[in-house]
């Protein structure tokens, strides 16, 4: 043997105590004769060490590289694209199979953050309230069309991920997003004292008082139709049916353009209304025997005017009202959807 393979040999100590311990699994052995037995037994191939024995081994130090462990453990840490690529430059985007998620405080969020999706829902909230939005997720298909507001977005120094289509698939729980998405902070509703404070000196006005329809895609075509005739506000029960992700792709935007007014009682809010010159217009789904209606190229319309909408007849409601209108079907189709009818009735203002 040579010099160096002496050297890389470990080296062995043993270490013998004199007097074993008094409850040694040893003396036990000794006592029952169970020792004795293993010994005896077949399976037992090899001689057995005294226990008392300890062996402690060193590798020479020559064999062993300085950062082995370092490295091995840097390399088992990093993907197969990493190491690949060492260079962070080598792709501008990485991919990232972690679905994006809002944040880490889910119950604030779900209060006062939302989702927005389709394009031109984002646009528009882009274009009315800009400073309320949070972070955009978009795939690159749709980075061209939304360069404007990637560009205020890093001005700002706020977050925009590009995610993949089944990334943005869980993020919106549809498929029907567009490609892009937005996270938003939600609006703060009005009150009708606030809303009648700010239209005191308006000669014209239309408030569109919503009762009753809770299907998100029947509300985004209330609100859209709305907006296009340039209603100024819609009265809800319940505001937050407005920041479903569903009703403000189907509104197209529309939302944005139109104030959202919250009231707890509608029989007071229209009585109110009243008092400040508002023509009360009642919209029945249907027409029925049971309530007196008026055809609606028979009406004639205030420049204030409160319609009311709503899926089933409320009776406290049609009371309240100046004016009953219906919109008279036939024997094939005796109603129409109640967004059609809402923007049909506007249409006649």
């Amino acid at each position: 043997m040579t010099d160096n393979t002496e050297k890389s040999k470990p080296t062995i100590f043993y270490a013998k105590h004199s007097e074993p311990k008094k409850n040694s699994r040893a003396n036990k052995e000794k006592s029952t004769g169970w020792k004795d037995k293993r010994k005896n037994d077949a399976f037992q191939s090899k001689p057995k060490r005294d226990r008392n024995d300890r062996i402690e081994t060193f590798q020479a130090r020559s064999d062993r590289p300085r950062f082995a462990k370092k490295s091995i453990v840097i390399e088992l840490n990093r993907s197969p694209s990493e190491i690949e690529h060492d260079s962070p430059w080598q792709k501008k985007v990485r991919a990232n199979d972690q679905t994006p998620t809002f944040g880490y405080d889910g119950y604030r969020q779900r209060k006062e953050e939302t989702l927005v999706y389709s394009e031109n829902s984002c646009k528009a909230v882009f274009k009315h309230r800009r400073s309320a939005i949070v972070k955009l997720f978009i795939i690159q298909e749709m980075t061209y069309q939304f360069k404007e507001l990637i560009n205020w977005l890093v001005q700002e120094r706020l977050g925009y991920d590009i995610v993949s289509d089944e990334q943005l698939n869980k993020i919106t729980q549809t498929q029907h997003h567009g490609g892009v998405c937005l996270i938003v902070k939600k609006r703060i509703p009005l009150t009708l004292l606030n809303y009648l404070e700010q239209k005191s000196d308006a000669d014209k006005d239309c408030i569109l008082a919503i009762d009753d329809v809770n299907n998100p895609h029947n509300l985004g075509g209330l609100i859209r139709s709305a907006a296009f005739y340039r209603v100024n506000a819609v009265m809800l029960r319940q505001t937050n049916l407005l920041d479903s992700g569903a009703a403000m792709r189907v509104a197209e935007g529309g939302i944005e353009a139109v104030e959202s007014i919250k009231s707890d009682d509608f029989v007071a809010s229209l009585d109110m209304l009243k008092q400040q010159g508002y023509q009360i217009v009642a919209l029945l789904p249907c027409q029925t025997k049971s309530v007196a209606s008026s055809e609606l190229h028979k009406v004639q319309f205030n420049k204030k005017i409160a319609l009311v909408i709503f899926q089933q007849i409320n009776m406290k409601l049609v009371n309240c009202a100046d004016v009953v209108v219906h919109l008279k079907g036939n024997d094939n189709m005796p109603a129409l959807n109640i967004s059609v009818a809402t923007g049909i009735l506007l249409s006649n203002l």
